[in-house]
């Protein structure tokens, strides 16, 4: 574990790029990390140009060099004079661009823009691909971060994937002088059934768990986390998990959630049963996702 020196930032040009750098510089300054400005070119198949006529008459390397003349000026802005910043552009499928991006630069982390409001979809965008797929941490910020962050709400499933969560959370605190809270939710799931004989062929709902009963998940959970000096509290919730992570961190005012993503893809992709998804859908403050490190990049 340590500290990103190298973010990579993809920029679209747009309020989302805007969000994502605004956030990246503030982790940059915090971390002393490098950024690098990533806009990628999507070219246009021929049935597009047929079906839309009225798309840029421009070829895509003027695209470029007018895409290039709009990040050199980000790069040179005075606000981020005192950062280490550079820019590509890149022609191919956002996501996937972005990605190999990252691995050529040996990025510690991307960030990206998310939705900035509830009706834009986010299902099946750049940044819900970037999130299954990159090797790296993903942070997506639909508001920039704080620069006096001082809140990072960390869900915890007590699996290896949250405790490095927990590590990377407490490291960045540590950066920012925060605190971090620790949550964990028992989830309410009325399907749960114990099935008795089968003479009698009946079945009962399985009470949930209470809090105390997990006490010793979260003891070897904590056991061994950088806690000293640390700011930090614990809590156990009960309810659909990332309806309570979402309420959580906007009751405490969270500046950022981090939590662990499973890493899988294809048709069983969920991200921690689907919960890390979700939140970075519905939450309102920035969100980093933390990989576990054996997931492997796979092209779509």
């Amino acid at each position: 574990m340590r500290q990103p020196k190298k973010i990579i930032v993809g920029h679209d040009l747009r309020l989302g790029g805007e969000v994502a750098l605004r956030s990246a510089a503030v982790l940059a300054k915090r971390c002393g990390a490098a950024l690098r400005l990533v806009h990628v070119i999507e070219p246009l198949q021929a049935y597009q140009r047929i079906s839309h006529p009225l798309t840029s008459p421009f070829t895509l390397e003027e695209i470029a060099r007018k895409t290039g003349v709009r990040l050199q000026a980000l790069v040179e802005s005075p606000k981020f004079a005192p950062l280490q910043l550079e820019y590509e552009v890149r022609k191919g499928k956002p996501f996937v661009e972005l990605i190999i991006a990252g691995r050529a630069w040996l990025a510690d982390l991307i960030a990206v823009g998310g939705a900035s409001r509830t009706k834009e979809p986010f299902l099946g965008s750049t940044s819900e691909r970037i999130l299954r797929k990159a090797l790296v941490p993903v942070m997506v910020a639909k508001k920039p971060l704080n620069s006096k962050a001082k809140r990072f709400l960390v869900p915890t499933d007590f699996s290896s994937c949250a405790r490095k969560a927990a590590e990377e959370a407490l490291m960045l605190a540590k950066s920012f002088s925060a605190y971090v809270a620790f949550m964990h939710v028992l989830e309410l799931n009325h399907a749960s059934t114990i099935k008795y004989a089968h003479e009698l062929g009946v079945s009962v709902p399985v009470p949930p768990l209470l809090p105390e009963e997990i006490e010793p998940e979260w003891a070897a959970f904590l056991s061994g986390l950088p806690l000293d000096n640390a700011d930090w509290e614990k809590c156990t919730e009960q309810g659909y998990p990332a309806t309570v992570i979402v309420h959580r961190a906007k009751q405490m005012k969270a500046d950022m959630i981090v939590i662990g993503t499973h890493g899988r893809s294809g048709l069983p992709h969920t991200l921690l049963g689907s919960v890390a998804e979700k939140v970075v859908r519905a939450a309102r403050c920035p969100v980093l996702t933390i990989r576990p490190e054996v997931f492997q990049f796979e092209m779509p």
